[in-house]
């Protein structure tokens, strides 16, 4: 069982509502040249291509087919073998085969080499090529939600929890990243959306304490509530369950509070 080495929780931590702005600067391309283009003179100079084959297309379909699942079968041995060497302490070794699962278009290949490098897990620390890793396990993840079935959507969608999660707390305590708490506490949204409980469990902090977000009780009781009826619950957080704030759970609720 690999353990996420992060700063604590948020209910563990003191508050703090500094916000650093994202500077970026693009160079403009420059103009291309106008270009004069004779296309009767090169289509004189290309030949029709044949009719294609229906076979031609089922051939095509196979091949592909084929070669995604070999790549993600060698995806598959390479983060299995960073898992292996990480449970035995070899560091070096574990962030080398997520490294080449990575390379593979592995979600999980990228999340773990992201989270590696984040914390410097057998290689040099880089938490700004961390969060680039961390976006891609995202988008990789997403995409294997929209192409693949039932099965390996649910892969797919625990896999993109941890990369969503992961990157708010990123922007929590500014590894790699500017801090800042409004963007932290999205990311938290999309993942407690998805039912991660240490996603609600902070989100339900921001709305406790307003960080990067308004305050609001009611809100803050409800993804508290989502966490502990996952086994996730806070020791001290009985507040949650006075009578008041039931209206959180009513079919349809709003955000409006009843007086």
């Amino acid at each position: 069982m690999i353990t996420v080495d992060r700063k604590p929780p948020l209910h563990q931590q003191k508050s703090t509502t500094d916000l650093s702005s994202i500077r970026s600067s693009i160079m403009a391309p420059s103009r291309p040249r106008s270009v004069q283009i004779d296309h009767d003179m090169i289509e004189s100079h290309i030949m029709a291509p044949p009719p294609l084959k229906q076979s031609n297309f089922k051939d095509d379909n196979m091949l592909v087919f084929a070669q995604k699942k070999e790549e993600e079968e060698e995806s598959n041995k390479y983060l299995q073998l960073g898992l292996k060497y990480h449970e035995k302490g070899e560091l070096e070794k574990a962030t080398y085969y997520w490294r080449l699962s990575s390379q593979h278009g592995s979600p999980l290949g990228l999340f773990f080499y992201g989270i590696a490098l984040r914390h410097g897990w057998g290689c040099k620390k880089d938490p700004i090529k961390a969060v680039k890793y961390l976006q891609s396990a995202a988008e990789s993840a997403v995409y294997e939600l929209q192409t693949n079935v039932a099965q390996s959507a649910m892969v797919a969608k625990s896999e993109l929890v941890l990369a969503i999660y992961e990157l708010g707390v990123c922007f929590r305590h500014g590894w790699g990243v500017p801090k800042n708490l409004e963007t932290a506490a999205y990311y938290f949204q999309i993942a407690s959306n998805l039912g991660d409980p240490d996603a609600q469990n902070d989100l339900g902090f921001c709305y406790m304490h307003g960080i990067g977000v308004k305050k609001d009780l009611y809100l803050a009781a409800k993804y508290y509530r989502l966490a502990e009826k996952q086994g996730q619950g806070i020791i001290g957080n009985s507040w949650i369950w006075k009578e008041k704030y039931n209206q959180v759970e009513e079919p349809g609720w709003n955000g409006k509070v009843k007086k």
